[in-house]
């Protein structure tokens, strides 16, 4: 048998190998629990949503029960043939777009892997946005709250809008402290440092923490985000419109900009571009995540 070939048959017994041991180890170990948690964190902000009298976009419809064939590799990590997404974008008279997603494990499983949030104020209102991810323990991926208010340009004064709510503020980054994330803090954004704010959360779950700890944790975790969601929500409801058109469509091309360095260096964008249906990933990241026309 020819070398080169003898080299082909080993690499390739190589990676059944390992996808066969992968596949043993998930069997063998079942997937963690967030306690409910991704699921209350959903309800809770469409709650808070409606209290503001937001209403459903339009693509909303096209994203009903919506679900994701996976290729082998993600099957063995996940467990499952596909996932289901679980999307609904918002509007109201401030809030340009307002957008929950989620990735269900299977079909009417209630096992949720992540919860993604997204509020970004109309061009009129020269505030930051509010983004989060709540993560679930993968292959790969620890489970950790990240959430932030990004401001867009050096106009945005974010002492002021948070004045009247800092407390709220304060009082969840008190609580995460126990479960704070002291190494590589922001590694996974490094491109979005330049519009990161003082109270960016990243809080991690204890690595070996008994099933009472990991419970603490996440019911410490919803306590942070519901703190955050509502102190925004109040911030941007008192907040008075800007109405300097130069500055309403810088603001309009300042968020183009901030979704296309997103779209070109998240981790999250290459993943889903290896799940999704090709013709879909834009419809899902650019129009039914961040309300952006898709340009691409």
């Amino acid at each position: 048998m020819k070398k080169p070939l003898k080299v082909i048959i080993i690499v390739f017994s190589s990676i059944l190998l390992v996808l066969f041991l992968l596949l043993i180890f998930y069997i063998a170990h079942p997937s963690p629990s967030d306690f409910n948690t991704f699921i209350k964190m959903r309800e809770y902000q469409e709650k808070i949503l409606k209290k503001y009298n937001c209403s459903e976009r339009e693509i909303n419809s096209y994203f009903t029960d919506y679900k994701i064939s996976l290729p082998l590799l993600y099957r063995i990590v996940f467990k499952t043939k596909n996932l289901s997404l679980y999307l609904k974008s918002y509007f109201n008279d401030r809030i340009e777009t307002a957008t929950i997603s989620q990735f269900e494990i299977g079909s009417n499983s209630g096992n949720y892997f992540d919860y993604t949030f997204m509020i970004r104020p109309k061009p009129g209102y020269n505030v930051p946005l509010f983004h989060g991810d709540a993560l679930k323990a993968l292959p790969g991926v620890t489970s950790a709250l990240y959430m932030d208010f990004y401001s867009l340009n050096n106009q945005v004064d974010s002492e002021y809008f948070f004045k009247d709510v800092k407390d709220k503020l304060e009082e969840a980054l008190k609580l995460a402290e126990p479960y704070w994330k002291t190494e590589g803090f922001g590694e996974l954004t490094p491109h979005l440092d330049p519009y990161k704010s003082k109270w960016r959360l990243e809080m991690v779950e204890p690595d070996k923490g008994t099933e009472e700890e990991k419970r603490k944790y996440f019911e410490t975790a919803y306590t942070c985000y519901t703190l955050y969601l509502l102190s925004y929500m109040e911030a941007l409801s008192g907040f008075d419109k800007n109405r300097d058109s130069n500055l309403i469509d810088q603001n309009k091309k300042e968020i183009k900009d901030f979704v296309s360095i997103l779209y070109n260096k998240d981790i999250a964008v290459k993943m889903g571009k290896m799940i999704f249906p090709e013709k879909d990933f834009d419809t899902y990241f650019l129009n039914g995540f961040w309300g952006i026309e898709e340009q691409r």
